[in-house]
């Protein structure tokens, strides 16, 4: 069942208002001359705007319109949206046209034309899912102006509205420094005898009762004339916290070529990696709600961490310092941070961390003034230190974290 149907005017490029200024002059000429002729002829020309104003409506009506698409795409997919169309009674409809809304794509949907329907239809077409985000899709309109286009009746497809999670795309992220200055992770680290073939040398030591013979270091036992044992760092679990700025403010640029949406793209693919490598991710993000995620690892949790990237949204106007110190405040001192800055001057610094956390922080600064379209920071990009990373608008993410 279709909602209410609307009748509006199509406007004058129609035919439909020149046909009826034509029977306007006929009927005119006809009550002037007073020939049968012309009034027959204004008569029929009459008949045939009545029905071209009232056949739009019953040209709609039983029309049964349902829409099929996936719940969760990725950014930057193109996906297969498939409309199934039928009708009611024996007689078929012409020229019916339907309108969807499609808030994930930036090109406005073009109307989709059925000549005829007959027989239940079934029309695929293919859209490009080019915004992050939640969105809330439809209702899809149902519009005609069959067969004269004077007047176009038009309704909203009842629960023709859906809802689609459009996640953040990810690139490929080669290595990142997310280990303490000994070479290991920052988490909880103990040295034992080696129980796993992952874990780390890190110094021999004397045999002792038990030692398993596998663990005996041959060439040192050769030199000091005594049994020595290998001794291993078991390398346990880095912990990092993503903690994005969402301060309006802090990120110029529009649509995908803005400094949030790098940071949410560069967020998504450093735990994708961080995960895959064992490793435990959080998030945090103080919007206007908070967006927070504990840190853990595995796939599952990697699939919540990017639906919550897919809702953040850069609305909020607290300062980047305070979501810091909120962010800091729910994690242990071990923990790593994530953190992005926004440079719009050379005099700008980077945040410092917070004080209560032992690791530093893993920088992502971005040159503010390319993504509003102003000239570069000179020379912002040459840091020495191997924790921050220098983003410009228009770089290419993936060679940033190739090493």
């Amino acid at each position: 069942m279709n909602g209410s149907i609307r009748l509006r005017w199509t406007g004058w490029r129609s035919p439909g208002p020149w046909l009826a200024l034509l029977v306007l002059g006929i009927g005119a000429a006809a009550w002037n001359t007073g020939a049968p002729q012309l009034y027959l002829l204004a008569l029929l020309l009459l008949s045939a705007l009545l029905v071209g104003a009232l056949l739009p409506h019953f040209n709609i009506r039983g029309v049964v319109v349902s829409r099929s698409l996936p719940a969760e795409v990725t950014e930057g997919d193109r996906v297969n949206m498939q409309l199934e169309l039928t009708r009611s009674g024996w007689l078929a409809r012409y020229l019916l046209q339907l309108r969807d809304r499609l808030p994930f794509s930036l090109e406005p949907a073009a109307p989709l034309l059925v000549m005829r329907l007959g027989r239940p239809q079934t029309l695929q077409c293919e859209v490009t899912c080019e915004r992050r985000g939640i969105h809330r899709v439809g209702p899809l309109t149902l519009a005609s102006d069959y067969p004269l286009a004077l007047l176009c009746a038009e309704t909203e497809v009842p629960q023709s509205e859906a809802e689609i999670c459009v996640l953040p795309q990810t690139f490929e992220v080669q290595g990142l420094p997310l280990f303490g200055r000994s070479g290991f992770p920052t988490e909880g680290h103990q040295v034992g005898p080696a129980a796993r073939g992952q874990d780390q040398f890190a110094a021999i030591r004397d045999y002792r009762h038990g030692d398993s013979l596998r663990h005996i270091h041959w060439r040192a036992s050769a030199r000091r004339g005594e049994w020595v044992v290998k001794e291993y760092e078991q390398l346990e679990n880095a912990e990092l916290l993503l903690v994005l700025n969402a301060c309006a403010a802090d990120n110029p640029g529009e649509g995908r070529e803005s400094c949030f949406e790098y940071s949410v793209r560069i967020a998504a693919s450093i735990a994708r990696f961080a995960i895959e490598n064992g490793h435990k991710v959080g998030l945090f993000c103080q919007a206007s709600r908070l967006y927070w995620l504990p840190p853990d690892s595995g796939e599952p949790h990697f699939r919540q961490l990017l639906q919550l990237l897919a809702a953040v949204q850069a609305d909020s106007h607290q300062p980047y310092s305070e979501m810091m110190a909120a962010a800091a405040t729910l994690v242990s001192r071990q923990t790593r941070l994530l953190l992005f800055h926004t440079c719009h001057s050379r005099s700008t610094e980077p945040p410092a961390a917070p004080g209560s956390h032992e690791q530093q922080p893993l920088l992502i600064c971005f040159d503010g003034p390319s993504f509003s379209g102003a000239a570069r920071l000179a020379g912002a990009e040459s840091s020495a230190n191997p924790l921050l990373y220098w983003i410009r608008a228009g770089d290419n993410l993936a060679e940033h974290f190739a090493v």
